[in-house]
């Protein structure tokens, strides 16, 4: 049950507290009052979407907070569009959120009647009138995806698994045929770059060469200089040792360059031996993987696929065994299935035709059309209802054929025989859109009714429905220092009195006959 809403910083509303009774609670108020403000609070904090345009003007955050026995929801939205979620304290992902508040609360507006229209929420509302259980079916079904996912690992069939075999083969072929090793591109790109700069580095070389022929010779010279006079020093006797140090490894430096340059193929064959390799390591890189060592990976990775799907005849025959069996298992469960739901639909017709005259729909058809589909995650059917308001018009498919006062009705009826959660906390927006009359008073009747297993919450501008509920609350915007503010008040008896009179039209007459409403 939802016990307290408060509403803070959002649109017209700065601070608002509602504390709803436990069974029937009405919001009224004039056009523009801001009862949306209402309903919009309440969709925010269970999930949806909202923009920081609707936080109240100068004020940097909104927020909404919702009071149930057990859990407490607080959801803020801050001007720079960060949303935070909290459950009894708890931070909270919005996925979370909504889970937690599927279980709650339902709040049926505009999308709700849009939802009943489109046929593939059909079957979910006839499985909750019958209270279908799908574990059984469900478990079965998912072990039969898994086997079926299992072949299909090894091919559809055999002209797949020929085909597969056929592929792998050409891939494991292309990749043996390269003969890579994982260091070869690097030293190809190295080796381009030298060719690429070939007379460049040649000419460098060679001047290297000239250079350290003319510093081997000086050095010699030098060295045979100091050696004649370093008899009269000790220390030049050291010196003379290192520049003969330093001549053999010049003298080694030199054989080392001579040799590169005489070992240097600056033809243009090679160069383009090189690029071959290169656009051939690309290539195969585009196919197989980012890096060579991507490459191997798959061609081990596609060499142990190969090998299981040739070695795959006994795995197959055994795999295609277990899925007859378990297809057999499953397509029984489905027609048990298929026939407790056609049962339910029987009786789901028939009490939502009676709900239907109850609320002066005199001469409503109503029916669950099946059709047979293949096994899938919530059975194999497919429904949809069929609708007629009319004695000689046929039944058709709910977009079709139902007005807007229709659906408003319908839904009620809806929730009224299909409501599998009474715990739930059932939210009403626009549930009176194109009702009024004595039609009012049946419906007031009918919410009334669902009042007596659910707390209900209802915006309304129909006086019956007013006068129905335990809980009456005004909606009201005023204007405070050039301020305009929507506040929500709780009304007594006296005050009671006064708002429906007002929803009916004002005066005494009015008045008399919200009195003679309030006392039935």
């Amino acid at each position: 049950m939802l016990n307290t809403l408060r509403i803070q910083n959002m649109a017209l509303i700065p601070a608002v507290e509602i504390n709803f009774g436990a069974s029937f609670n009405v919001l009224t108020g004039e056009t523009g009052a801001g009862k949306s403000i209402i309903i919009g609070s309440l969709n925010f904090i269970f999930g949806d979407k909202l923009s920081v345009n609707a936080i109240r003007h100068g004020a940097d955050f909104a927020r909404v907070t919702a009071v149930f026995d057990d859990t407490i929801i607080v959801r803020t939205l801050h001007a720079n569009g960060k949303s935070e979620i909290r459950v009894n304290d708890e931070p909270m992902t919005l996925k979370g959120l909504r889970e937690v508040a599927s279980n709650l609360i339902d709040i049926h507006g505009q999308h709700d009647t849009e939802k009943l229209l489109d046929a593939k929420n059909h079957l979910h509302i006839l499985d909750a009138f019958a209270q279908i259980d799908l574990t059984a079916y469900q478990a079965a079904y998912q072990e039969l995806q898994a086997l079926r996912s299992e072949l299909a690992t090894f091919g559809d069939n055999p002209e797949e698994r020929a085909r597969l075999l056929d592929l792998y083969q050409y891939q494991i072929n292309e990749i043996e045929r390269a003969n890579l090793s994982v260091d070869e591109e690097d030293v190809l790109n190295q080796r381009a770059l030298v060719l690429r700069n070939a007379e460049k580095l040649a000419e460098g070389l060679q001047q290297a060469v000239n250079n350290l022929t003319d510093a081997d010779g000086s050095l010699g010279l030098t060295q045979k200089r100091l050696g004649g006079v370093q008899q009269y020093d000790q220390k030049l006797q050291v010196l003379s040792e290192r520049l003969g140090v330093a001549g053999g490894e010049i003298g080694d430096i030199l054989i080392d360059l001579r040799d590169y340059l005489d070992g240097m193929d600056f033809s243009a064959d090679a160069l383009e031996s090189v690029f071959d390799r290169l656009d051939e390591i690309k290539n195969l890189k585009r196919k197989y993987g980012a890096t060579i060592a991507d490459i191997l990976a798959f061609w081990e990775k596609t060499q142990a696929e190969y090998t299981r799907l040739l070695e795959a005849g006994d795995t197959i025959q055994k795999l295609q065994a277990q899925i007859n069996a378990q297809t057999t298992i499953v397509e029984k469960l489905a027609a048990d299935i298929t026939a407790a739901r056609q049962a339910a639909a029987r009786d789901l017709s028939v009490q939502l035709i009676t709900q239907l005259k109850d609320l002066g729909m005199e001469q409503t058809q109503f029916e669950v059309q099946f059709s047979a589909v293949a096994p899938k995650a919530n059975g194999a059917d497919a429904v949809e209802f069929l609708f007629s308001a009319n004695v000689g018009q046929p039944v058709r498919p709910l977009a079709q054929i139902i007005s807007g006062g229709e659906m408003s009705r319908l839904m009620l009826a809806v929730k009224t025989v299909a409501n599998p959660a009474p715990q739930k906390t059932l939210v009403f927006d626009e549930i009176d859109t194109g009702i009024s009359g004595k039609m009012g008073v049946a419906l007031a009747a009918k919410l009334g009714a669902l009042s007596k297993k659910s707390q209900i919450i209802v915006v309304t501008h129909l006086a019956p429905v007013a006068a129905m509920a335990d809980t009456h609350f005004l909606i009201q915007k005023n204007v405070n220092a050039e301020q305009t503010v929507t506040n929500v008040y709780p009304l007594d008896a006296s005050a009671r009195e006064h708002e429906i009179a007002r929803i009916i039209g004002g005066g005494e007459t009015a008045l008399a006959h919200a009195r003679a409403l309030l006392t039935h």
